[in-house]
């Protein structure tokens, strides 16, 4: 396989980003370079744009899903790149690009030395970035009968020796959530306060309740409570508002913490807001479970990685951020870990960020070696 294949697919998918459901054109750039390698199955639009490449061996076995992102970042991107985005506020700083050409890389070897048993699928997936991709994924890949039995899917991580492999003792990356509150009163003259219900004393309270719940109950692990927005009325001088909206991320390493975290934050907003006689309205949103790590398959990658000669570190906290991916581990015995991006890197999501070329053919290595040993084990 010659990597300069891979490089300019890589090159091509980073000049042109979109964004999470969107990926329209991605999705056609990589089945015009799959077609070369003929897989057993090809499914198209799965949760908008992704896709299921299907290879399948010559004798029974398990079935291992490797996953890669689809989608790219409301980013301007801030380089001199020959092939930098050519969409405006948009693109690759996550690496998804590099992601996408890892997985294609598999495809060519398993299409020039296929797997001797079970079935392995590449699964291209879109809208990792605003949570809703995998858990729609799923749900299609159920209907097509494609659940797998394992699962699998890697993140480029900077600050890490290039090619190291980056793996969680429990958990991987972080759950999270967001929680939208409105209040409604009553609007009145800036003058007659008095006649009318200016929400901003509770939103100031609730805000301070929000900031405090980490530290107000007793938790499994580490939670955080970020205040990412807040809204009262609009600029009118003459006008005492009678709305406001605030905006909050919770987060937190373990799922039961989350949903006790997200309780408290409901029901302590609903006591201030009934409290100051405001209507309340709360919704959540961005959904992303803990990533969860199955300890065979976290054991049998620091095996492949040993047998490679690689690095192998072992996180000692989870990371604060949170993946998509993790609702995976709900459905089958999965795996998230991290693939070294060198320890010079810039930060991703930065708008500098590149993903770098040589790290390619480290991902295809390392993940052909993973799958293989999968469905033969």
């Amino acid at each position: 396989m010659a990597m300069e294949e891979l490089i300019k697919l890589r090159h091509e998918l980073h000049r042109n980003p979109e964004l999470s459901g969107q990926e329209r054109a991605t999705a056609k750039r990589i089945r015009f370079f799959l077609s070369r390698y003929q897989p057993h199955e090809l499914y198209s639009n799965i949760a908008g744009e992704g896709m299921a490449v299907v290879y399948k061996g010559k004798e029974p076995g398990p079935t291992v899903l490797i996953r890669c992102d689809m989608d790219a970042l409301p980013i301007t991107e801030q380089s001199d790149l020959k092939y930098k985005s050519n969409t405006p506020g948009v693109s690759h700083t996550c690496g998804h690009d590099g992601h996408m050409a890892i997985i294609s890389g598999l495809a060519v070897r398993f299409f020039e030395n296929p797997i001797q048993k079970g079935k392995a699928i590449l699964f291209y997936q879109p809208s990792e970035e605003n949570g809703l991709g995998a858990k729609n994924s799923i749900e299609k890949l159920k209907e097509l009968d494609l659940l797998p039995d394992f699962a699998i899917a890697i993140h480029n991580l900077p600050k890490y020796k290039k090619g190291s492999v980056i793996l969680g003792r429990y958990t991987f990356t972080a759950a999270s959530k967001g929680i939208i509150i409105k209040l409604t009163g009553r609007n009145s003259h800036a003058a007659f306060p008095e006649h009318g219900l200016n929400p901003a004393a509770a939103i100031a309270e609730i805000i301070q309740h929000l900031l405090t719940l980490p530290t107000s109950f007793k938790y499994n692990d580490f939670v955080l409570v970020t205040i990412i927005h807040v809204k009262i009325g609009e600029v009118a001088f003459g006008t005492s508002p009678g709305s406001a909206v605030v905006m909050a991320t919770l987060r937190a390493f373990d799922d039961a913490d989350m949903q006790h975290l997200a309780d408290n934050a409901f029901s302590a907003s609903t006591q201030i807001a009934t409290r100051h006689g405001l209507a309340i309205e709360t919704e959540f949103t961005d959904d992303f479970p803990a990533s969860v790590c199955n300890p065979q398959l976290t054991h049998l990658i620091e095996n492949v990685a040993n047998e490679q000669g690689r690095d192998v570190i072992y996180l000692d906290t989870p990371n604060r951020w949170s993946e998509d991916f993790a609702h995976f581990t709900n459905h089958c015995p999965s795996v998230l870990f991290g693939l070294g991006a060198g320890k010079n890197q810039p930060d991703i999501h930065s708008p500098i960020y590149d993903f770098p070329d040589d790290l390619i053919i480290e991902g295809v290595n390392l993940l052909e070696a993973i799958a293989r040993k999968v469905t033969t084990s």
